[in-house]
Order: structure tokens, then sequence, then C-alpha cells
């Protein structure tokens, strides 16, 4: 983020004293403190925020560094102490607090306090949070501006084959007759898709987005044949993730309260693709979401008039926030409206000798195509104050999906009955 032509700094960095090797952290207990190095994880890394000229820093687990009565501390909020005035030096930084004072470090307790004057101790280093090659407060900034982000790449080959296998096992694969087939509930049901519903990179920007103490509401799969979808079904629908798609007329839904996740198994392009998405409009043009199945037939054919279609390759994330109206059988008969024109038009002019309807039952009745059947994951993950799709996991169902790290954030996503 940019401020004033001068200060760039990332959404999310570590802190390192420039003359010792000491970062500054905040623990989960909410302990203020240093460490020589930070966990892989990324745990370690705040949260920054741009108040003007001033920054806060606030870590994954929903602490903000605080200097509150003149000691280093941390807050469950962020007001005027926890707010630092930034001062560039060279390609460096310095944090000046509410009452003059400078973030500093220490080798000994309190280990980080606040000194008189800027010296050495109180100049500061930033760096970003990378992982898999990607820097995530990147697509924090991205996500948290737009309301959406794509992530490429995200989902190795190998990873992808278990995932679709995992589907099939399931239940998740398309039938004959069927537009689309889903499977919910996954992340409880098979390793290979707790691993996805914890994948690092979407944790860290699930809780610096939507709470630290979020909650997994469903991981569910979607198939959808989008050959049936345009020889077979004879409109449009549209539908939103729950919790939105519980709620009652006028449907008031916060649009900061949740993150969905769509994860593409299968590539979606414009052959294969009968998925397309809108951002929900406002109520009164300025204040809460409206939802489609609480809308009128004129209010969703003019959200739908906004679409876009909805496209990715194979291992790929989409990120949104709060609501967003989607459909994934999009161009719904379309295949008649044209092949009926051309069709007919053969026939008038003497180039068919084919009944119309023995070409129509002969459409109905080929075989169904695997390439036009792409399986996207949608992990929809909620404040904690808020509902979910289903109720907590039991200890032994989570105890069997994964090692110790897993499963602390496993009962984070699914506190265990």
């Amino acid at each position: 983020m940019a401020r004033r032509g001068q200060i760039s700094i990332d959404r999310i960095v570590a802190l390192r004293s420039s003359v010792l090797p000491l970062y500054v952290l905040i623990r989960p207990d909410g302990t203020a403190t240093t460490a020589d190095e930070v966990s892989e994880d990324g745990c370690d890394f705040l949260t920054t925020k741009m108040h003007g000229d001033q920054i806060s820093f606030c870590s994954i687990w929903g602490d903000y560094l605080s200097t509150e009565g003149g000691q280093v501390g941390t807050r469950r909020y962020c007001g005027a102490d926890e707010r630092f005035t930034v001062e560039k030096v060279d390609t460096q930084y310095t944090f000046r607090s509410r009452s003059g004072r400078y973030l500093s470090v220490l080798d000994r307790a309190p280990y980080v306090t606040l000194a008189e004057t800027a010296g050495d101790t109180e100049i500061f280093q930033l760096f970003s949070l990378m992982m898999d090659g990607i820097n995530v407060g990147k697509q924090l900034e991205v996500l948290e501006r737009s309301g959406m982000v794509t992530v490429p790449s995200l989902v190795t080959e190998e990873q992808l084959d278990e995932l679709r296998a995992a589907t099939v096992e399931l239940g998740g694969s398309c039938v004959a007759g069927a537009h689309e087939v889903r499977a919910a509930n996954l992340a409880c049901k098979a390793k290979v898709f707790a691993d996805l519903a914890v994948h690092p990179l979407v944790m860290q920007l699930a809780r610096r987005t939507v709470s630290a103490r979020l909650k997994l509401s469903d991981m569910e799969s979607c198939c959808t044949d989008a050959d049936f979808v345009r020889k077979e079904l004879e409109a449009t629908t549209w539908n939103v993730v729950h919790p939105y798609c519980s709620v009652e007329y006028p449907g008031l839904a916060d649009a900061t309260a949740s993150l969905t996740a769509m994860w593409f198994l299968d590539s979606l392009d414009e052959a294969n693709s009968t998925w397309a998405w809108a951002k929900a409009p406002l109520t009164d043009g300025v204040h809460f979401p409206q939802l489609p199945h609480l809308s009128s037939i004129e209010q969703i054919e003019a959200v739908a008039g906004t679409a876009r279609p909805l496209g990715a390759s194979s291992g790929s994330v989409w990120l949104y926030r709060g609501p967003v109206w989607l459909s994934n059988n999009v161009g719904a008969a379309s295949f008649w409206k044209d092949y009926d024109a051309q069709t007919r038009y053969k026939h008038l002019s003497g180039q068919k000798e084919q009944t119309f309807r023995a070409l129509t039952d002969a459409q109905r009745t080929s075989p169904q195509k695997q390439e036009l059947s792409p399986t996207l994951v949608q992990t929809t993950y909620v404040r904690e104050y808020l509902s979910t799709r289903f109720p907590p996991t039991p200890h032994r169902e989570l105890s069997a999906l994964g090692g110790d790290m897993q499963r602390q954030q496993l009962e984070l996503l699914m506190p265990p009955l």
C-alpha cells in the first residue's frame, strides 16, 4: 500500500530490528515479545492497516500491538494507542507512538518497549509474507479492495488427481439425467479435503479478512454437465452460499462476515463452463446485499444482466467475500436455440431427410462427455457468531484427519463435540 507517494508497506509483514537479530511477535496468548525467527506457517507475520500516515499491526490471532499506558502490550481493538506514525529511514522504518516515543526492541525483558528517541534499535526492516512464490499481502489487498481475487496454480496436478478420485468415491461425479451432482460436508469425510480446507495461503487470507476465530460453514463439490444444461434445461437459476441462502426477508446479510474459496479441480473455459457470477446488489443502494431467493423476477433479471462468466485453470482458487450470486446453468437451452434454427433451415432447403424429432432424440440419448463435466469445490468460512450449515464434528473424526498442526486448524474451523 502506498501513502503520500513515499511509504509503501505490504498488508502482511514481519518486523525485524535493523541491528538485532530479533523479530517483533504477538503470541497466541496476546503477549508481545521477540524471537530470532518467525514460524514457517506465516502466523507470526502481522496484518498492517494504514490510517492516514499512521499504521496499526494486528496478529492473525486478532490482537493489536498497543502502547496504552506507556507500555507495549496488545488490545483486541484498534484505537489511538494502537496506531503508530510511520517515519521512513532510507529503506527502513521507525514507528512513533501516540506519546511521541518510538517502538524499540531489547535482548532482555521486556524485549519490546518504547524509547524516547529513534536510535539504531528503533529502526525496523519489513519482510513480506511469501507462500509458494506468492506475496500473500498483495492478495489480501486485492481481496479487500475488490471483494475477490483469483490465485492460479495453487494445487499441484498430483493433489488434483487425489481430489478428483475422492470426489468420485464420495458420490460427487456427474450422472446421466442430471445437470449437476453435489457432495457436501467434505472436510470431515476425507483427509485430502481436510488438507484443502486448511490450505495455508487460504487460511492466512480467511483469518485476516473474516475473523481470527472463524468457522467452516461447509465444503461442497459440484460437478456440472454443461452439455445437459445446454440441451435439457429451460431456464437459468441463481443461488448464494450458506448462510445467505437461509436468511428470511428482507435478507440482511453482512458482506464482511464470510469468505468463500472456490477451487477448480478442472479448468473452466468457454467450451465446458455454464458457470457465471454477479455481485449481489444492495437492497437500497447503500447497505445490505440483496439475495436471489428473496428477489422478484425483475430484480433477478436485472442482476443476471450484469453477470460475468466464471473461468479459471485447474488448480486455481477464486476467493470472494460475502454473498455473490452464482449460477452453474447459464446458457440453458442454448444448444436448441442455435441447433433448431440451423436444422429447420436445412430441412426447408431440402438438405436433410431425417426428421427433426429423430435428430433431437439422438442428441438427448448421446453418451455423456466427461470433458464437459467440470468439478468445483466450494469452501465457505464464516465469523464465529454465525451458524454453520453442518453441526460440529465429533473429536474422533477430526483426530483421524491429519497431524497435530492440521488438527489444531480443523478444530478452529470445526470445534469438536
